[in-house]
């Protein structure tokens, strides 16, 4: 019965971690952080992964976004966690 469960080491969008940590199971989405800006966009992470590398921390990611409504730089990244059942019907 064995094996490592990823269910137990999710992760929570911390600046700190690397793009390629939610390569499997994760949604990633950019939020614009003005208050009067609902503006959000989810990020595709094969992209990101080519351009910034797989080193590359959500937070130097971040700094590269700006709105495409407002035009405010910088964005929030949100992850959402989906599990290892992404993609099943």
């Amino acid at each position: 019965m064995g094996g490592k469960n990823p269910e137990r080491t999710r992760l929570w969008g911390r600046d700190s971690d690397p793009l390629a940590a939610y390569a499997h199971g994760y949604t990633l989405t950019a939020r614009c952080r003005s208050p009067g800006c609902d503006n959000r966009r989810e990020l595709d992470l094969a992209r990101l992964l080519e351009r910034f590398g797989p080193n590359a921390t959500l937070a130097e990611v971040r700094l590269h976004f700006r709105c495409g409504r407002c035009g405010l730089h910088g964005a929030r990244i949100e992850v959402r966690y989906q599990g290892w059942a992404r993609g099943r019907s």
